[in-house]
């Protein structure tokens, strides 16, 4: 009888292993090896040639529909279910930064062929949207015109509030930039958040951040801070470490950085800023209450579609 039930539990716990409890190491390790085999062609712009990673309770949701990209310059993350990146990381020289001083702007947004129709965004989304097309690997870090010519694809591309992209998140730029000349060199991890129910829409499918991030690592000093901004026109801003990060979005942007530099945090260059003190700091009103995982991202809206849907239904009847 104890041989029956000792066949018969493992024979269970052979077929149940990969969505129970003992598989989610393996899973979260498999997880990571994948995305380092996604970007192997652009390892060069991670610390360590280590991409970003999920926290373990996070990897699900977050990983969703998720696909990496290599571009020229720089590396992006892009979610199928927010329909925008979710980071992209680059590693900023003292030489390509006054390269990229030199060069001038010219715009191309365009859509990215390489991800699937239903899961990109689309120009049109954007129209008369009343948000900026935000750039995550901006194209003031780009040091060619093959370089920029990448950066203005919309899977590097974020709906950004037009004060907050224009003026504070600008001179975050121009700040990580001159860190890059000051020491060298740096890694940059910049990123969305979409904290708290409060998850707006444009186009109807594409999801605007509640926040914008910008890591940045100084090999250098062996130091470490993170730029944290709501998305909103009021110019506040804080330094978090990489860990306060992690914690709050789910997402190690440098996994290979030492741990004691991950948990401390490093006060960056404070951005100037137009009609603000130097500086300002987020309000406690401004900080995060609760993280939602990005696969329920949709949650507090989709009732509100639901009603939409009914609603052109019955409006086809009537027509009809």
């Amino acid at each position: 009888m104890n041989r029956v039930f000792l066949i018969v539990s493992l024979i269970f716990a052979l077929v149940f292993a990969p969505s129970g409890f003992g598989a989610s190491a393996a899973q979260a390790k498999s997880a990571s090896t994948s995305l380092r085999a996604v970007f192997l062609e652009c390892r060069e712009n991670f610390y360590n040639n280590v991409p970003p990673s999920f926290t373990l309770e996070r990897r699900k949701s977050l990983s969703a529909q998720a696909q990496g990209l290599c571009f020229d310059g720089f590396a992006v993350l892009h979610s199928g279910v927010s329909r925008t990146p979710l980071w992209a990381a680059e590693h900023l020289t003292r030489e390509r930064v006054t390269l990229a001083a030199s060069l001038v702007r010219e715009d191309s947004f365009r859509v990215e062929s390489r991800l699937p129709h239903a899961d990109r965004a689309e120009l049109r989304d954007y129209s008369r949207s009343g948000y900026d097309r935000g750039h995550l690997a901006p194209n003031g870090d780009m040091a060619s015109t093959s370089q920029q010519y990448d950066s203005f694809s919309l899977a590097n591309i974020a709906p950004q509030n037009a004060t907050h992209n224009r003026n504070l998140w600008r001179h975050i730029e121009g700040s990580t930039r001159q860190l890059a000349r000051k020491y060298g060199d740096v890694y940059v991890v910049t990123g969305v958040a979409f904290l708290g129910e409060n998850v707006q829409q444009i186009g109807g499918r594409v999801l605007v951040p509640t926040h914008f991030y910008k890591a940045v690592y100084i090999p250098s000093e062996r130091a470490a801070g993170v730029y944290f901004s709501p998305n909103t026109e009021n110019a506040r801003y804080e330094v978090i470490s990489l860990d306060e990060l992690a914690e709050r979005t789910g997402i190690k942007a440098m996994p290979s950085v030492p741990a004691g530099v991950r948990a401390r945090t490093h006060e960056l260059l404070k951005p100037a800023d137009d009609g603000v003190q130097d500086g300002e700091r987020a309000s406690p009103a401004d900080l995060p209450v609760a993280l939602e995982e990005v696969g329920d991202l949709t949650k507090a809206s989709s009732w509100l579609l639901f009603l939409l849907e009914i609603f052109k239904y019955l409006v086809g009847l009537l027509n009809e």
